[in-house]
């Protein structure tokens, strides 16, 4: 048995035949290999100088060893100097691969030696691979943190080569477990209104109990992920005798709100002028460093419509791991209809970035001069109360809320609700009366946003939006609202509404800084709209295209984009240009 290092050596003997080696030779050689008596490819970068046989042949017998060949051996070498450059030529034998017999854990007792090899991709019967042992070891610290032993240590202490037969590698690792250790207090470094409390809840560590679940990288992507801070720094951990550790974080906060202005042209269309359309969004984030938000966002659409979205957000109640949000929306259709909705989220944080959210929702609906019209006989916008209650899940983890270069987001939403209403209809005689229903109606929404980082500064973004209704008869007020630079880009701002809307997008992005890329995009759009009174059915597909840019600024975000639709031309596209200013 033989004692030997990672990066352990077997003896050569080199032979130099055909006038050996010029003296002071600096040129590179032009090297070959010969493994078994047949040509192999050369494993080394770089050229080496033909005086430095020795250094290559070394070099050589450490990359068979990678492969596993511990007991290959240089048989010979051809120096050619005649040449220009010099030709050489090393003959080598690989001999048997050397695999893993077994691999053996000292000082686990905390942890089952079972889930510790469940980590490792290092087994008996595996070639010895130093870069995967590497991970490895980083995955059993990562493991010993998570259980509430931050200080444990994993070294390689011995690599026993066995001569066989046939010959075999020992591997034996030795841990240092440390011990627990209490979490004294959480440090937070550079932050002006973020409370420790607040960055405890986020990454559900808890002072006065031990340390457990102690992941750095964990703890910076939970932070980043709620979008209030620009820059997240590498957690340490500092030890205070008899108190226990002190986890210390450096942050730079965002702004403590932000004013966003988004502008629209959209061309002219049926003989009428351009339209500028556009919307303002008023943010107030992270209030009392505890996470909570306050927005207000004032909508202008074409046709005299209008919307208002106020809303109130906090992530911690009472200091529990339960969320709640408060929202109104208002939407005003011209003289047609106007509709209100009171909405109240209730989430729990099931697991790290996964969250089960609980709505309960009112919706009434008042139809104005021009919605009491009748047509057809019929009322065209009724008077209507419902009320809606929903359960779904949101799993968000991207590396970067801002620019994210990989990542996935998921959330689905299911609501259904009773919906009372009343209008007024011809009767046969003929004359007018108040007709009532109750209608019970399901709502399905889906969102998903997928990033691959592909080259170098560029990230492929996937994902798509879909949202269905089912219920006995239809209302304009019910449907869904899509199109615009926020759902279908390349047509104007809600141009359709339907039962059923659905968006395939595929985003290719280059990156310019940690907040700015440039982009191309292709959105696939599907609509379907019932039969009512002033609509008529339709289905449909809807392509759109374009290219855009956010970039970042002294005066904040700006992003700006061009988008298209086949049926309207590279030359009649919406331009949309979106800033964010911080306060």
């Amino acid at each position: 048995m033989a004692t030997m290092g990672l990066a352990a050596s077997a003896s050569a003997q080199v032979g130099a035949t055909d006038g050996g080696i010029a003296g002071g030779e600096v040129t590179p050689a032009v090297w070959t290999l010969v493994v078994d008596g047949a040509l192999a490819p050369w494993p080394l970068d770089g050229g080496y100088p033909a005086d430095s046989l020795h250094g290559a042949a070394r070099a050589v017998l450490r990359a068979l060893q990678e492969e596993g060949y511990y007991l290959a051996r240089l048989d010979s070498a051809r120096v050619d100097t005649t040449r220009r450059p010099p030709a050489v030529r090393l003959y080598a034998t690989r001999g048997p691969q050397v695999k893993l017999s077994e691999v053996r854990l000292l000082g686990a007792t905390a942890l089952p030696e079972a889930a510790l090899r469940r980590r490792m991709y290092t087994r008996p019967g595996r070639v010895l691979d130093a870069a995967r042992l590497e991970a490895d070891l980083a995955s059993l610290l990562a493991l010993y943190g998570e259980a509430g032993y931050p200080l444990a240590r994993v070294s390689v202490e011995a690599l026993d080569l066995h001569d066989g037969p046939p010959p075999s590698l020992v591997l034996t690792l030795r841990i240092e477990e440390g011990g627990t250790v209490p979490l004294a207090r959480i440090e937070v470094v550079g932050a002006e209104r973020t409370t420790p409390t607040f960055v405890a809840r986020v990454t559900g560590l808890h002072p006065g109990r031990p340390l457990a679940g102690y992941d750095p990288d964990a703890i910076r992507r939970r932070l980043q992920a709620t979008a209030f801070f620009r820059e997240v720094g590498e957690p340490v951990l500092l030890l205070e005798p008899g108190a226990g550790g002190v986890l210390r974080i450096p942050l730079e906060e965002e702004p403590p709100g932000s004013f966003d202005l988004v502008l629209g042209y959209q061309p002219p269309s049926g003989g009428g002028p351009g339209r500028l359309v556009g919307n303002g969004h008023l943010i107030l984030r992270h209030l009392f460093g505890g996470g909570r938000e306050v927005s207000l966002r004032l909508n202008r659409l074409p046709e005299r419509v209008s919307s208002v979205d106020a809303r109130v957000a906090d992530p911690f109640v009472a200091g529990l791991p339960f969320s709640v949000e408060g929202r109104f929306e208002g939407l005003q259709q011209d003289t047609t209809y106007g509709q209100q909705r009171y909405r109240a989220e209730f989430g729990y944080r099931l697991a790290g970035e996964l969250r089960l959210l609980g709505t309960l929702s009112r919706e009434v609906t008042r139809p104005g001069p021009g919605g009491i019209a009748l047509r057809q006989g019929r009322q065209r916008v009724p008077r209507a109360d419902a009320w809606f209650y929903g359960l779904g899940v949101r799993y968000e983890r991207v590396d970067q809320p801002v620019n994210p270069r990989r990542g996935l987001v998921v959330e689905t939403h299911l609501e259904q609700g009773r919906k009372a209403r009343s209008l007024r209809v011809v009767t046969p005689e003929p004359d007018t009366t108040l007709e009532r229903t109750r209608l019970r109606q399901e709502r399905l929404r889906v969102r998903s946003r997928l990033f691959l980082p592909t080259f170098p500064r560029q990230v492929l973004a996937l994902g798509g939006e879909a949202a269905l209704l089912r219920s006995n008869a239809y209302d304009q007020s019910d449907l869904f609202r899509f199109g615009g630079a926020t759902s279908l880009r390349g047509y104007d701002e809600e141009r359709f509404r339907g039962r059923v809307v659905a968006r395939a997008l595929a985003e290719y992005r280059y990156q310019l800084d940690p907040r700015s890329y440039a982009f191309v995009f292709f959105d696939l759009g599907y609509v379907e709209t019932p039969a009512l009174v002033d609509l008529d059915e339709a289905r449909g597909v809807h392509p759109g295209y374009g290219l855009g840019m956010q970039f970042s600024t002294a005066l904040g975000l700006i992003n700006a984009s061009y988008a298209m639709s086949p049926a309207d031309g590279p030359a009649n596209g919406r331009v949309h240009v979106g800033l964010s200013l911080g306060l």
